[in-house]
């Protein structure tokens, strides 16, 4: 019989510690972009980002949504431009659209 706290062959021993004091609103900050970046534990997410590792956010599936419609309007939006047709009328939808990826980027 194993003991269940022992690390598996593909899992290193993790027995050392680097206590770090943060704020309370840093450690939200770190704990949102654990989540965002995929991790389910804030140390696995320190961990990599210690060590260089390349991360990236996962997109909820309301903010992947809302892209796939604004790549939609700015599809139609380019296809009116490279026609020929005035587009002026869809100046303020551009706008919106812009002003709505910029937000879901920050």
């Amino acid at each position: 019989m194993t003991n269940e706290t022992e690390p598996t062959a593909k899992e290193p021993l993790r027995d050392k510690m680097i206590p770090v004091r943060v704020s309370e609103d840093e450690k939200k900050a770190i704990e949102l972009k654990a989540s965002l970046a995929g991790y389910k534990s804030v140390s696995a997410y320190l961990r990599d980002v210690g060590q260089g590792t390349e991360l990236t956010q996962k997109l909820t599936p309301e903010v992947r949504r809302q892209l796939v419609g604004i790549g939609n309007n700015l599809n139609q939006i380019a296809r009116l431009a490279n026609s020929g047709k005035p587009f002026h009328s869809h100046e303020v939808q551009l706008k919106q659209a812009l002003t709505l990826i910029l937000e879901l980027l920050a």
